[in-house]
């Protein structure tokens, strides 16, 4: 067993059989601990490699277990896949024993071409729904399909006829609000995919697990291949892996589920923490602990430990801090959007200055919506930068759209108009057909304006879809009247009101996290067009900001860039500075969200990016995120700095202030584990010594309370194991001025001698003696000296 591993990371090595959870805080370091686990069971055979399975959802997590095995000859033998790669084994296990004709598995993307076939079908058939399908966006549909296979919610229920054990955790899939059709298109889409014998990558898992419930030889035949499961990241699992698991566990429960509740955050995609708190209940597994961060710097470890400590559905744990204090929390406050963004790129400015590298760089975002101001002022900088899982805010579809309506009422006959007419005629959903649409722009390519065409073709049409074209008619009159004459925000502003444009938006996706991200995409550019001029002023603008974005140009030689990404794609990621903007109510948390200790677990997971420094921006003109408020973020920061002076002082160099520092905050912060284990300074055993004299120095004069110490902070430094000594003369003289309790304006009790009293600390006791406003006092544990101005006697009896 290497030496380079932690006592928790120990016991996880040395568990042998039976169920166990394994909760990891993050950067803890998990994949450490989980392969020398691996790595001893093989050595000393207690089983064999190739019946050992190490899986996870993430690939990444895959990755990292198969590349930390590769060091040992003797683990090669050890089965490391991603779930769905064990549901598809799963099932060509079953299709070579003919149970089942084995589907064709095709690349990831192919759902895409398989939706099209299906969107063909529709039409052909002349389905009810098939005119939504105009409006469809392929991407949103594909996520509704992956949600519900991932959950086990079927198609057709009915139709799957599952056996009667499975129906008690599989069930019917539901349309999601507003578009009812969309559990009509999943039918169809597996009517379709099952009639040309394919299978999907969100079908590996659904059907492997429909294998192992219909077919109890492969049950069986499975569960005999491994003795022993190990799983990581399983915060993450969803229903379909969790039961899969379940099934593959069954007869021995040597398994092992490794993660970090406080992670979950995909919740609105079907993982649920629900999975990884509820495993040592359902399986009577064992639970550990991996506190130890090796990632974040003590501000970072502080302050996301006492944001999400507000969490209730949570395991209680405490980050644990090794990395010393080294690093810093940054907070700054600026006016408005323009200014923030401003800020936040000097700061980057500043530190590519330095010599630091972009790539070390990453801004996390709630929403893609904050990243307009963000994009302008890199480009402005001339500072390279990708936006990770979204283009640029000015080609967003959304955005695209609005933008869209304005280029056509310019007018021009160009190939690009005809493009611009074919991408809004139905946007918002106005159940045009795709036929004429292409009509109407027949007519203008003859010499019509694009008003005169619709209304000409409103003309021979149905009653319905006349009105239709007259009121796009209509709004291209109204626009084309208001170009030259609005600014570009009063007339997007307009603009979107009377196409209930973000309406359109919320009601188009099946996940409200995406619609509602897309609807505040919008709201944020109509704002970032406030201070743009005319219409041709922000179209010109955008251009311009397309041809100086250096960031995504692939003919650049910029293989350095700032990132900016959502927290959500930031889970499992690193960077030496990580800069958060917005932490502002209604961003974090965003206040679309109805789940509010999923958003905190958001911020917790965007606070422990960082192995430097993190820079949090807020606007002033808005209330402060409640998470900060909450976690009483300045005061938390300003003990970590307070604390972090202290430890680095020789005794003799530590001023009365500074041992207080060290003797209130080192327990507050929880930081017992990082001063037994990790601090290993020579001056340790002088430090405790002299934080034990200011308590016996607190005590004696009864100021416990009223310098906010207690007697569970001081068993800290007593676990030292050091005599405290006398001190030098004097040492502590100062005490006094620190007290946070004044006394009553009504001044001390009245006392005399022979009366009984009672402390809050020391319990009830007899005045001996009073002399100069110091009372005499026998307890049962001795005599005391109490300043009767801060002692808070009560008379009894």
């Amino acid at each position: 067993m290497s030496l380079r591993l932690t006592d928790e990371q120990q016991a996880i090595v040395a568990h042998n059989e039976g169920p166990a959870l394994v909760f990891a805080v993050a950067g803890a370091g998990k994949t450490t601990a989980l392969v020398h686990r691996l790595e001893r069971l093989v050595r000393e055979r207690v089983f064999e490699p190739r019946r050992i399975l190490a899986t996870s959802f993430s690939r990444m997590a895959v990755d990292d277990l198969r590349r930390a095995l590769s060091r040992w000859p003797h683990t090669h033998g050890v089965q490391v896949s991603t779930l769905h790669a064990l549901g598809y084994r799963i099932v060509r296990k079953a299709a070579s024993e003919g149970l089942l004709k084995l589907a064709e598995l095709k690349e990831e993307g192919s759902e895409q071409a398989l939706l099209q076939r299906t969107l063909r079908r529709a039409r052909d058939l002349k389905l009810s729904w098939a005119p939504e399908l105009e409006n469809l966006e392929p991407e949103d549909f594909l996520s509704y399909v992956g949600a519900c296979k991932g959950n086990l919610q079927y198609a057709d229920l009915k139709g799957a006829s599952l056996p009667p054990a499975a129906l008690q955790v599989a069930s019917q899939a539901e349309a999601p609000r507003e578009l009812e059709w969309y559990l009509d298109l999943y039918r169809l889409f597996e009517q379709v995919r099952r009639a040309e014998g394919l299978l999907t990558f969100d079908d590996m898992l659904l059907q492997g697990w429909e294998v192992l419930v219909r077919y109890p030889d492969i049950l069986q035949t499975v569960q005999k291949a491994f003795q022993a499961v190990l799983v990581d990241e399983f915060q993450d699992v969803n229903l379909a892996q969790s039961e899969l698991l379940d099934l593959i566990t069954a007869p021995n429960r040597n398994y092992m589920a490794v993660g970090d509740d406080d992670q979950t955050i995909y919740e609105w995609r079907g993982a649920s923490p629900r999975f990884i708190l509820e495993f040592a209940q359902r399986y009577q597994a064992k639970k550990y602990l991996i506190r130890d961060s090796f990632r974040c710097p003590a501000p970072q470890v502080a302050l996301a430990g006492r944001v999400i400590a507000q969490n209730q559905q949570r395991e209680p744990k405490r980050l644990s801090l090794t990395r010393g204090f080294t690093g810093r929390v940054h907070l700054r406050m600026e006016p408005h959007m323009p200014a923030q963004a401003q800020s936040l790129v000097s700061d980057i400015a500043g530190l590519l200055a330095e010599g630091r590298k972009p790539a070390e760089m990453v801004v996390l975002v709630r929403l893609y919506a904050q990243t307009p101001y963000l994009e302008q002022a890199l480009i402005e900088r001339q500072i390279p930068y990708r936006v990770v899982g979204s283009p640029p805010f000015y080609q967003r579809p959304e955005i695209q759209g609005l933008l869209a309506y304005l280029r056509l009422a310019q007018g021009g006959l160009e190939e690009e108009h005809k493009r611009l007419w074919l991408q809004i005629y139905n946007t918002p959903k106005r159940y045009l057909s795709r036929a004429l649409a292409d009509a109407v722009w027949r007519r203008v390519e003859q010499g019509a304006s694009l008003v005169e065409a619709l209304k000409a073709e409103a003309a021979g049409a149905e009653e319905r879809v006349g009105r239709r074209l007259h009121e796009l008619a209509e709004l291209f009159t109204w626009l084309g009247g208001v170009l030259e004459r609005g600014t570009a925000h009063a007339v997007l502003e307009a603009l979107e009101a009377r196409l209930d444009y973000r309406r359109h938006l919320l009601r188009s996706s099946g996940f409200y996290e995406v619609g509602a991200g897309k609807a505040e995409g919008v709201r944020a550019f109509l704002e970032y067009a406030r201070d743009k001029g005319s219409v041709d002023d922000l179209l010109r603008h955008i251009e311009l900001l397309a041809q100086e974005h250096l960031g995504d140009d692939p003919a650049q030689d910029t293989p350095e860039r700032v990132s900016l990404m959502t927290i959500f794609r930031a889970k499992g990621l690193e960077w030496p500075l990580v800069f958060i903007p917005d932490c502002n109510e209604g961003t974090l948390p965003y206040s679309g969200s109805q789940n509010l200790e999923e958003e905190r677990r958001l911020f917790y997971v965007a606070l422990t990016r960082s192995a430097q420094h993190t820079y949090l921006y807020a606007l002033s003109s808005l209330p402060l995120s409640p998470f900060l408020k909450e976690a009483e973020h300045l005061q938390v920061l300003g003990a970590v700095e307070r604390v972090g002076e202290a430890l680095a002082l020789l005794p003799e160099e530590l001023s009365t202030a500074q041992t207080l520092a060290l003797a209130q905050g080192a327990h507050k912060l929880g930081l017992e584990r990082y001063l037994y284990q990790w601090w290993n300074a020579p001056q340790a055993p002088g430090v405790a010594a002299k934080v034990l004299r200011l308590f016996a120095r607190a005590e004696q004069a009864g100021w416990l309370e009223a310098l906010g110490l207690s007697l569970e902070a001081k068993t800290l430094w007593e676990a030292f194991d050091v005599e405290p000594g006398q001190g030098a003369e004097g040492e502590f003289a100062d005490l006094e001025r620190f007290l946070l309790k004044r006394p009553a304006p009504g001044g001390p009790p009245a006392l005399k001698p022979g009366q009984k009293v009672k402390h809050i600390q020391f319990g009830t006791g007899l005045v001996v003696s009073l002399e100069d406003g110091v009372a005499t006092v026998a307890f049962g544990d001795g005599v005391r000296k109490l300043a009767l101005r801060y002692a808070r006697l009560e008379v009894v009896g």
